[in-house]
């Protein structure tokens, strides 16, 4: 270990704090000859120069100090000032110079070091306090912070009270990552599409779109596709439901988030809401000016609206009368009784009407006024009536009738003065005689542009509920019945629907695993077959997408055509709700029947409108799922055009190069050509000219025989040899591109191991101490006894798997498999891994000297090396994500983590040492369960206790129930919870560490007795899932002798030759059958029933 001082590999500080505590240590020479203090003196030096020599530098100083001390003693002996000569040849005083020297760079050094540890430790106190003083400070907050109370809460659990959520508290929210939440901004489209949030699950309800009384269904319907997903699938499951438009800070709501929370709030009965809805305090303006970093555009200019929402309502005017009755009784004979048929009604006439836009005033301020000064009511034009269906409908859709309906919309109702009272009579009683009416209420005259609508007003609470009488359960299912083929083609065509998007996830997942097949397959014939299987299933799978792409176009037809059916579904289904809610009052047996029969009527409604959606809901689940399989396939698609492109881009980049080269060598090759005589042609060459002369070698003077060919001349020789024809050509296109073998060339160097030669039975050949490298030959005595995987390195299949872009570039992967073949070749008697060591050094600094160390950490490193070596994953590897298996079931979530898993990493050594634990915690409040799984490749057993004990005994208190603290995601705080561990899935080789180095108060080694089984361990007690490995028999074990400051390794491995236990002390290797003992430390075991080919796992 280093001090991180950047010194290399000097030891760390452990002796003292500062210089002067060092110097403590330095202890005063005791009297003694001088023959016996100059012994002492040179075996102190000798002890310094090696302390020194390791880098101990705090050691090497006060040993060197001790030293001149004990010089010191002696120079002022008697005996020394007799014979001086003597003893100063005894103690060589240029030796003694150089020491000193070095003793004052020790020092120097040590003053340095000392000065930088208290800086850092200082530091850290600083850092820690500061946390702590952070931590208090939150704790404060929360304590202060007062929780609002719940507001009433409707039939779907959501509650309609308008609650503000601060930026800040949103912003907290997306950093925490703890809660979950949907951002519906309802600003209007071009506005979000200028500028919105960059945070995750925001979609736009264009602020168009938000009339009063729209209903949630109705909202999905307009939405694009992505946000249309969202909206359906996620807005009842968040824990925060944030509404956000422009500017909004306090009540009452603009009109646009007021119909948003209502379809949430009142329309939307089908869904059970796990939050309330909560508006962003502010609006978006205030966002981008807190967080601009977090819009894609905060300097974007907002647009003025051409009409102003009107967010608050009109003042309520007190200004009316109300008519004289007793005027009524007086009047004259000439009185109309149309007034008092008003008067008995209860209706009050306005003494002062706002002006309104298209109304006509009238000239004459006494023309609209009767004989007692009111104005008289309007007259409504028959005409604009609406149908007796159409009035129905429109009733059934509203559920209310305003009384100010004859108005225009620009009158608000609150100007009336006063609220009509409830209408409790039967419809026949409400209805007037028409032509009473029409004197009742002349229509007055009205502006072409501004014509009234009746029956057209949205709803208001204040107003009286009047019942439809066609949203009785019996007249919708009435109205199903009669659209009964249509809705059985819609349900047939949601079946089929989700037949053909299972058969197309199923066809991608043959072309998948088709494509791996022919990649990792060498034959060319099966490659071929391969291929016209995968042209096959992409011709099936455009089929299928055809008819998808049919499929859902037919049925968006017919849930257009069938949309206001099933809205008026939704709203009998809620009125029935909100008639539940009514006081009961005194029936007859005939209306208990007439109820009974409803009740059953709105039964059989609501199971009609249950299948519906849930078949709606799987449909949209697994065409999603089918998309995001196609974008994959896609993104493989183009990332093998890329590649087949750049390969292409090569060859033709090989093409030219070797064009350039034929063609410079067409160049400098000159053939004579023919001369022709009236013999034919003759061709001619020159004659060899005199040699040049070469220079002298060697300080010769003889010169190259005139007969011997002269090399120096070939150049010249050559345009004599290309007379007779042109250079060939080769065509470099033709020649078949095959794949080159993966080569490591560190594979095939000489390697060092320093050898003892001798005949020996497989698997008994020691390995050498290298200097307290003991730690390092148990663990490969016991790898090197793993039949599975001594098998892979011994075939050298492993070559084929080496990862080319691992960090390591495979050298460890390269030296662990040529020591196993040193090991098992049965021609050595014991061997030194000396290459082994130095990559292992070159990878992790602490394993690069001879101090002492860990064997489990050391099989920990060695694993991870060998995974990431052998990883046939190449390139960065993706993160883990984060695990969220909520209403999943278990082996659903196993699945997708091992899934996960196999991406990163797909190797020989997952294959046989990794494992999978499943996580359950309970919180003990609300009983929210929490499942998480965890991958292992040794599991580390601590002790119960300092008695004996059995492996089983571990085990069982490995895996226990836990009472831990735990923050649940349910109640949002840390909770006393219950953690349950228990085994998924076990691999076919089990490493168990016996956890004998634990930190109490002092770190220290337990000595505790394990009783282990040789064969047949059943671990099937703690197994939750159904595997193939639960019963493992031991093969190997790792032994360490000694306390926490020094020790020494050993190995007991069984031989899977002839099952014979061997021990492995070093080079030493001896039967030894007394397995169990007080110094084991690392268990080996494989399955009962493993196959003991590396083929099986590769």
């Amino acid at each position: 270990m280093t001090d991180r001082m950047g010194e290399g590999s000097v030891k760390r500080l452990y002796m003292a704090k500062c210089l002067n505590d060092l110097n403590s240590f330095i202890q005063e020479t005791p009297k003694a000859s001088p023959r016996l203090l100059v012994n002492s003196a040179l075996k102190l030096l000798k002890e310094a120069e090696l302390s020194d020599r390791c880098k101990d530098e705090e050691r090497a100083y006060v040993l060197y100090m001790r030293f001149f001390s004990a010089v010191n003693t002696v120079q002022k002996t008697p005996e020394y000032k007799k014979e001086k000569k003597y003893y100063d040849s005894l103690l060589d005083i240029k030796t003694t110079k150089k020491v000193l020297l070095r003793a004052e760079d020790l020092q120097k050094s040590l003053q340095r070091r000392y000065e930088f540890a208290n800086y850092a430790e200082v530091k850290e106190k600083r850092t820690e306090v500061k946390k702590e003083k952070k931590k208090d400070e939150a704790a404060v907050d929360k304590v202060v912070e007062v929780a609002k109370p719940p507001g009433p809460s409707l039939a779907n659990g959501v509650s309609e009270d308008d609650e503000f959520l601060s930026c800040k508290k949103l912003y907290t929210l997306m950093t925490e990552k703890c809660s979950t939440y949907i951002i519906l901004d309802a600003r209007p489209c071009h506005d979000f599409h200028q500028s919105h949030m960059t945070l995750p699950k925001v979609i736009n309800v264009p602020e168009d779109i938000l009339k009063p009384g729209l209903t949630a269904g109705k909202i999905g319907s307009q939405l694009d596709e992505d946000a249309k997903l969202v909206w359906v699938t996620q807005r009842h499951l968040v824990d925060y439901l944030i509404l956000v438009d422009w500017e909004t800070e306090t009540a009452p709501l603009p009109n646009p988030l007021r119909a948003l929370t209502h379809a949430i709030t009142k329309w939307d009965p089908a869904k059970q809401y796990k939050s309330r809805v909560w508006v962003l305090q502010g609006g978006y303006d205030l966002w981008r000016l807190m967080y601009p970093t977090l819009t894609t555009n905060p300097r974007v200019e907002r647009r003025t609206p051409n009409t102003t929402t009107s967010t608050t309502q009109e003042p309520v005017s007190f200004n009316f009368e109300y008519p004289d009755l007793d005027a009524a009784f007086i009047s004259s004979a000439g009185s109309s009784p149309m007034e008092s048929t008003a008067s008995d009604l209860n209706i009050a006439f306005i003494s002062s009407p706002p002006t309104t836009v298209g109304t006509k005033q009238p000239s004459d301020p006494d023309s609209g006024k009767t004989s007692t000064g009111l104005f008289q009511p309007p007259q409504i034009n028959r005409t604009l009536k609406p149908k007796a269906g159409e009035r129905e409908s429109m009733d059934g859709r509203n559920n209310n009738m305003t009384i100010n309906g004859m108005l225009e919309d620009g009158v608000s109702k609150a100007s009336l003065g006063t609220k009509v009272n409830q209408w409790d009579t039967k419809d026949s009683n409400i209805n007037l005689d028409q032509h009473k009416t029409k004197q009742l209420y002349p229509m007055p005259d009205l502006d072409q542009n501004t014509k009234v609508k009746l029956y057209s007003n949205k709803i208001d609470n204040n107003l009286p509920s009047v019942p439809s009488r066609s949203l009785k359960p019996k007249d919708v299912l009435a109205n199903l019945a009669a659209k009964k083929r249509e809705l059985e083609e819609e349900k047939e065509l949601l079946e089929e629907s989700v037949e053909v998007e299972k058969d197309t996830i199923k066809t991608m997942e043959e072309i998948e695993a088709t494509t791996n097949q022919r990649e990792s397959t060498n034959d060319e014939q099966g490659r071929a077959r391969l291929r016209e299987t995968e042209e096959r299933l992409q011709e099936h799978i455009r089929q299928l997408q055809t008819k998808s792409a049919a499929m859902e176009e037919r049925q968006k037809q017919l849930q257009a055509e069938n949309e206001e059916m099933w809205r008026l579904v939704n709203m009998a289904l809620s009125n029935q709700m909100q008639n539940l809610n009514m006081s009961p009052a005194p029936v007859t047996s005939q209306q208990l029947e007439e109820k009974k029969k409803e009740d059953e009527d709105h039964e059989r409604l609501r199971k009609q409108t249950e299948q519906r959606r849930a078949l709606q809901e799987q449909v949209e689940e697994m065409r999603h799922e089918r998309k995001e399989k196609e974008k994959k396939m896609r993104e493989q698609a183009e990332r093998e055009r890329k590649l087949k492109e750049q390969r292409a881009m090569e060859a033709e980049r090989e093409r030219k190069k070797i064009e350039e080269r034929k063609s410079r060598i067409d160049g400098d090759i000159r053939p004579n050509r023919p001369k022709v005589t009236s013999g034919g042609e003759t061709y001619t060459t020159k004659l060899r000219s005199s040699p040049k002369p070469s220079p002298t070698r060697g300080g010769s003077n003889l010169r190259r025989s005139h007969s011997a060919f002269d090399l120096s001349q070939q150049d010249d020789d050559d345009e004599g040899l290309g007379m007779g024809g042109m250079m060939p050509n080769f065509d470099r296109s033709l020649k078949p591109m095959v794949a080159p073998l993966k080569r490591n060339f560190n594979a095939a160097r000489q390697r060092n191991f320093d050898p003892k030669f001798g005949s020996v039975p497989v698997s008994k050949t020691g390995l050498k101490n290298l200097g307290n490298t003991c730690y390092m030959n148990s663990v490969i005595q016991c790898l090197s006894n793993t039949t599975p995987l001594a098998c892979y390195f011994m075939q050298g299949t492993y070559s084929n798997d080496i990862n080319p872009t691992s960090k390591f570039r495979g050298d460890v992967a390269e030296e662990v498999g040529a020591v196993i073949r040193a090991l098992r070749c049965g021609q050595y008697r014991s061997i030194a891994m000396w290459d082994l060591k130095n990559v292992v050094g070159r990878n992790h600094k602490p394993f690069q000297g001879y101090d002492q160390h860990d064997s489990h950490e050391f099989l920990l490193k060695l694993l991870d090396w060998l995974c990431e070596d052998l990883n046939q994953i190449h390139g960065k590897h993706p993160p883990m994500k984060e695990q969220n298996h909520e209403k999943l079931p278990d082996y659903v979530a196993a699945d997708k983590v091992l899934e996960e898993l196999k991406m990163r990493d797909c190797s020989i050594m997952s294959s046989l040492f990794q494992g999978l634990n499943r996580s359950r915690i309970q919180c003990g409040t609300c009983n929210h369960v929490s499942l998480t799984f965890e991958p292992f490749s040794v599991v580390s057993l601590s002790f119960p206790g300092s008695n004996k004990c059995t492996l089983k005994e571990l085990l069982n208190h490995y895996y226990k129930d836990a009472n831990i603290e735990y923050k649940c995601c349910k109640c949002k705080t840390l909770r006393n919870s219950i953690r349950k561990l228990d085994v998924w899935k076990l691999p076919p080789l089990l490493i168990l560490h016996l956890n004998r180095f634990e930190h109490d108060v002092l770190m220290k080694k337990k000595q505790n007795y394990v009783d282990f089984p040789l064969d047949n361990l059943d671990i099937s007690k703690h197994v939750c899932y159904s595997n193939r490995y639960t019963k493992f028999d031991l093969y190997a074990v790792s032994n360490h002798y000694g306390t926490m400051d020094g020790g020494h390794y050993t190995a007991f491995c069984k031989s899977p030759d002839n099952k014979v236990w061997y021990k492995f002390d070093d080079h030493e290797v001896y039967e030894h059958s007394a397995v169990k003992s007080h110094a084991a430390y690392l268990l080996f075991y494989q399955a009962s029933n493993l196959s003991l080919t590396a083929s099986s796992f590769e």
